[in-house]
């Protein structure tokens, strides 16, 4: 499927969009922390309590796990699993037994599975932890946690490209790693092999660069899958020793606790450089073999360029990367063109679309996170797209996110 629009084509209409219908101001200092931030920004983004989140992201791991377990025991009996828009288990199911099996889980049979290709959780794809609520936890300053910026580049050049982190986790090698997107390894977004010398450094403001952080272990950017591992670089190993993703501004970090299965109308909260901290539903999940985990998905929570990389957790569990988003000419299939970066406005350089998303800062945007989950679904041409955790994982044995 060809995309109609570039990425920045398609970010620069986006935002505009979006500036003509909300009062978008500069960037205000962070809040003061709040405990019911989380809460705020659930109910300001999904019109739900945040127990009622935590209620369907549970929900939706459990039809994962019930889809799985029935396509073990008699495979293509169940043709799709989803939440309704009341957030209700809905299960299209094929046969008395695995019918009985759903109504006895408490789950209502429906004729439509809304989402064919997601037909069932991938084999051992069960949450391998409950959901529990995120709670207040002060974070010390020196810890890199999901959403966070940094930038991409090859030294000696100064040509860098910014994005977000996704997950902190341990490599094959039992090394400190992170996860976030392929396209932001723009040596192997230009189609060749990885390089050593492509790293990842600290954003500082007014300076392209800080530190080094970490070296790109492997980047996998097709046009289906977007994802890379980040080895850390051992001066900046203890700041990555953590399970933390951004909150909302001025509110508590959320503890990662384990990985999900994506799940059309699981809800999902994302959290990135640009954009900060907003909240969506799946609305569709790219899985052609039901034996294997969902590749990527749908989703409605906004982010835009500089959010590449970032973090999607339903609950405390890991979800997606942020990979891409733009506007599609066919709708009805994932596309696969492959994403592409937006470099980082250098100091003194003239009005770009860097220089305009970086002076709005994330505070205004989350405030536009209820217009893009009431556009998103209605318009199927424009899409956000993650690649999902679990499909990284099942890619790459002996690889795990860290949960404590």
């Amino acid at each position: 499927m060809k995309t109609t629009r570039s990425v920045s084509q398609a970010a620069v209409t986006t935002v505009f969009a979006l500036m003509m219908c909300a009062p978008v101001a500069t960037a205000a200092p962070p809040a003061a922390p709040d405990a019911g931030s989380l809460a705020a920004a659930v109910r300001r983004d999904l019109g739900i309590s945040v127990q009622e989140y935590q209620r369907r992201a549970d929900l939706a791991q459990h039809l994962a796990a019930f889809a799985a377990t029935e396509q073990l025991r008699s495979p293509g009996s169940v043709r799709g699993v989803r939440l309704d828009q009341q957030g209700r288990a809905m299960v299209a199911a094929v046969g008395a037994a695995a019918q009985a099996a759903a109504r006895q889980a408490g789950f209502q049979l429906t004729d439509d599975p809304a989402n064919p290709s997601n037909s069932a959780a991938p084999q051992g794809g069960r949450p391998n932890k409950q959901i529990s609520a995120p709670q207040n936890i002060p974070t010390p300053a020196d810890q890199i946690a999901g959403g966070d910026v940094y930038l991409s580049r090859t030294p000696p050049s100064s040509q860098a490209a910014k994005c977000s982190w996704a997950f902190n986790a341990i490599d094959t090698d039992g090394m400190p790693a992170a996860l976030t997107a392929g396209h932001c390894n723009e040596t192997v977004l230009d189609g060749e092999a990885i390089a050593p010398d492509q790293q990842t450094f600290q954003w500082q403001k007014d300076r392209v660069t800080g530190p080094a952080t970490g070296s790109f272990e492997k980047s996998v950017v097709d046009g289906i899958r977007d994802y890379s591992i980040v080895r850390i670089a051992p001066a900046a190993r203890k700041s990555f020793r953590n399970n933390l993703v951004r909150g909302p501004i001025g509110g508590p970090d959320i503890r990662i606790t384990g990985v999900g299965i994506p799940v059309a109308g699981a809800p999902v909260c994302k959290s990135g450089a640009t954009t900060g901290f907003t909240c969506g539903v799946i609305t569709g999940v790219d899985q052609p073999d039901p034996q294997r985990p969902p590749i990527r998905f749908k989703h409605t929570a906004l982010a835009l360029p500089g959010d590449s990389g970032g973090a999607l957790l339903s609950g405390t569990l890991a979800m997606g990367i942020i990979s891409d988003g733009g506007i599609y000419s066919d709708p009805s299939q994932f596309p696969t063109d492959r994403p592409g970066v937006l470099p980082p406005a250098p100091p003194g350089s003239p009005i770009t679309l860097g220089r305009i998303l970086e002076q709005i800062g994330p505070q205004p945007f989350q405030q536009l996170g209820p217009l893009a989950g009431g556009v998103l679904p209605y318009v199927p041409q424009v899409a956000m797209i993650a690649q999902s955790v679990v499909d990284v994982l099942a890619q790459n044995p002996g690889l795990h996110l860290r949960t404590s």
